[in-house]
């Protein structure tokens, strides 16, 4: 697995992924978490984890805190 920082939304997110993935799916997948409140403590608390989708592509994706983790499912729904 691989980390880096990315800057997003004038917030710095740790992304950790194991498959290469381009920066429009990790912008993407930030902006629906941002939508989804889930990098607030209470939300983090009641979540697993989120299945998000871009374009046909199916992400698991787990947050704490700042730090994203994201696993590439299905590359086609």
């Amino acid at each position: 697995m691989e980390s880096m920082p990315f800057l997003h939304a004038n917030n710095i997110f740790t992304i950790t992924f194991e498959d290469d993935l381009a920066f429009v799916e990790v912008r993407s997948i930030l902006d629906q978490l941002l939508e989804l409140n889930a990098f607030r403590a209470d939300t983090q608390e009641l979540e697993g984890y989120y299945s998000l989708v871009h374009e046909e592509t199916l992400f698991r994706v787990w947050v704490s805190e700042m730090e994203v983790i994201i696993q590439k499912t299905t590359s086609k729904l």
